[in-house]
């Protein structure tokens, strides 16, 4: 007979910070209307969440003036 065995579940990655210039600039976006949620993610940077399409990641060096972009549209 085999012995039986749990299965091990891969351990969730660490949370990562959003810097308080950065949450300021997703809380006025959020605010504006041009984004409904966001996620930051270590290896892709940050998940932004829009209501009339897909999710899209930007990465963290390029999140002001992809906001502003979207802000002037």
């Amino acid at each position: 007979m085999r012995k039986r065995t749990k299965d091990v579940l891969p351990t969730p990655p660490e949370p990562v910070e959003v810097s308080p210039g950065d949450r300021t600039i997703l809380i006025g976006a959020y605010k504006a209307g041009l984004i409904t949620a966001w996620k930051r993610e270590a290896e892709r940077g940050y998940r932004l969440t829009f209501a009339s399409g897909p999710d899209e990641y930007v990465e963290v060096a390029k999140l002001t003036s992809y906001l502003a972009k979207l802000n002037s549209s």
